[in-house]
């Protein structure tokens, strides 16, 4: 099981030793991968404490000097407490990559000011961003190289907690924005991050599913590409699924693509209520709480396999 904030972090690190314009900049984290980076790059590396605005500013700085910069630190103070910093970068298309690490339920049992359910429509809605949603530690490792050697005005969005690679890609085409799983023609999942590896499970455990549904780990969730939108036009049935509330959710922002032509209770969508968790349940069970566990994810399935 791996980690893809360490993925991330590791191969950006190959990067930045072959060029000194890439600089990370940190918000009082630490991670092992982090650490290597210090210990080889430590010129390259600028610690800024608990001070995400700040650390923003800095960014904006050095990206005004020519500078290729990746910011670091928790989901939900990285993004909502920087809006206004982000924005200015935005103004100026500045080539900042801003990793989001912990994304939905990350950090379960923290409480909801640790939680990020909120973050995907802060980084959707900055005119010009581009925003990424990681679900596992190869995509992440390919989007760090990527994001290296093209930088542009981006958010990284990374699941706190490690684990098994979805497939063993050689090469991940990042610049398509997704990539997709089985071979059904009946039923369209459109997910990413936790969830997408939830619809995947679920799919890959039950072999029926296998010859009805397709899965797509829709990475790149702004911009949407045309080529992911023609493959969707494909389908009749679509069920979307996100770790975010109804009004931050991938649902909202696909619902006016994806209903062209469509009936409408033929598209589906699946994400969070519009309140606070507070339960120590851990994260499967606030999504249980919530009406997101395997279970209710099933039985949508069967009803738009059924229709």
């Amino acid at each position: 099981m791996n980690y893809q904030r360490d993925s991330f972090i590791s191969e950006l690190r190959v990067q930045a030793a072959n060029n000194q314009d890439i600089v990370f900049l940190s918000a009082d984290f630490g991670a092992p991968a982090l650490d290597q980076f210090i210990s080889d790059l430590p010129d390259q590396f600028f610690h800024l404490g608990i001070s995400e605005q700040n650390m923003v500013d800095v960014a904006i700085g050095m990206a005004m000097r020519g500078k290729r910069v990746f910011s670091y630190a928790m989901a939900p103070f990285v993004l909502m407490r920087c809006a206004e910093q982000h924005k200015l970068a935005a103004m100026m298309n500045l080539p900042i990559t801003t990793i989001v690490a912990g994304v939905g339920f990350s950090y379960a049992n923290a409480g909801p000011t640790h939680y990020a359910t909120e973050d995907l429509s802060i980084a959707m809605n900055l005119i010009g961003s581009t925003v990424y949603t990681m679900s596992d530690a190869s995509l992440a490792g390919a989007c760090a190289s990527y994001l290296s050697v093209s930088p542009e005005f981006c958010f990284v969005r990374l699941d706190r907690m490690p684990g098994d690679d979805l497939f063993s890609e050689n090469v991940i085409d990042i610049t398509s924005g997704y990539r997709s799983f089985f071979s059904g023609k009946t039923l369209a999942i459109i997910s990413h991050g936790y969830l997408l590896k939830k619809a995947h499970s679920i799919v890959m455990n039950n072999s029926q599913y296998q010859s009805q549904i397709k899965v797509f780990d829709l990475f790149r969730c702004k911009p949407v590409s045309e080529e992911f939108l023609r493959e969707i036009a494909e389908f009749e049935r679509v069920l979307i699924l996100d770790e975010q509330i109804t009004y931050s959710s991938l649902g909202i922002y696909l619902y006016p693509q994806i209903l062209r032509g469509r009936d409408s209770s033929k598209v589906k969508s699946l994400s969070l209520a519009d309140n606070y968790m507070f339960q120590n349940v851990g994260r499967d069970g606030l999504l249980s709480e919530a009406g997101l566990c395997d279970e209710v994810i099933e039985k949508e399935i069967e009803s738009l396999i059924s229709l």
